[in-house]
């Protein structure tokens, strides 16, 4: 496979891992990493999030403004196109942008996205029924969680680019990584700006706390299951950054769940001052950094 020299240590450790195997035929003895295993503790990210419909009504719910500013360019789709994995990626975290602006009724910017996913689903060659799919399940507002990882391992099954099963599973991590980063990167930032108002009302406090929420749930399990995903594959990807930042997301995310009860009826003011809830968000940002300014 292709890729680029790149200065940051992620883009240099996905880039190697996807060049390995890329001339042999694919292999399916491994047991360090079985990709059916993996689907399914993948499968129980966000567990209660299951349909387009319940992402509008959460976002309905804590009254949540429409900022495009939020979402990845468009037009950055072809500077992914010279890595597997952050094409894979990045078209995780457009996914996540044609929901947020169909919510917005953002309707020209959405289609600009759909089409940036689909160049990226092109080039990692998931791209079969990828368009005619997506666009089913949002008129249908049906996009289920599992289905969407179903869908995407199967299209990489049936794909010819890969040469190894260990490959697809790390191609699958990285989707579910970019689509993980940009759904706690977007709801992370409604919450900063919420939090940042001034002469808030009690209606402005509660979609607070219930964004807080739904921020701490989207951390875990997700933290724990794509961590582990990373993990198993360090003896791959020796130096990964990303596998450290999942490590203190992980952490985190277990001490943030202990604080909620606390964190959730504290004055906004403590909610702001946490020191955890701010390392959450920075490491977040970072990462989400470095995979949507990849060239």
């Amino acid at each position: 496979m292709k890729y680029l020299n790149y200065t940051l240590a992620l883009l240099i450790s996905l880039a190697l891992f996807a060049s390995c195997g890329s001339s042999q035929k694919k292999d399916q003895s491994s047991d360090t990493f079985n990709i059916e295993d993996y689907i399914k503790a993948a499968e129980t990210i966000d567990p209660t999030i299951n349909s387009v419909e319940q992402v509008f009504d959460i976002l309905d719910l804590v009254n949540a403004e429409y900022y495009d500013v939020l979402t990845n360019d468009p037009y950055n789709a072809h500077s992914y196109k010279n890595n597997y994995p952050i094409a894979a990626a990045n078209l995780g975290i457009y996914m996540v942008d044609i929901l947020y602006h169909f919510y917005g009724e953002a309707q020209e910017t959405m289609y600009l996205s759909f089409q940036a996913a689909q160049e990226l689903a092109k080039e990692i060659g998931v791209d079969k029924e990828f368009g005619l799919w997506t666009l089913e399940k949002l008129e249908g507002s049906t996009m289920q969680r599992d289905t969407i990882t179903m869908m995407f391992n199967t299209l990489l099954e049936e794909s010819e680019q890969y040469g190894s099963e260990k490959e697809m599973i790390f191609i699958h991590t990285a989707f579910l990584t970019g689509s993980f980063v940009e759904k706690v990167h977007i709801t992370g930032n409604l919450l900063k700006q919420k939090m940042l108002a001034e002469d808030l009302t009690q209606n402005d406090e509660g979609d607070i706390r219930e964004l807080l929420v739904v921020f701490m749930n989207q951390l875990n399990p997700s933290t724990t299951v794509l961590y582990d995903a990373f993990l198993a594959q360090q003896d791959q990807l020796e130096g990964l950054v990303v596998l450290t930042t999942f490590e203190r997301l992980k952490e985190l995310s277990a001490h943030l769940t202990e604080l909620k009860p606390t964190l959730a009826v504290a004055p906004v003011s403590e909610i702001m001052a946490n020191e955890e809830l701010k390392t959450a968000f920075q490491l977040i940002e970072n990462l989400r950094g470095m995979l949507v300014t990849a060239q």
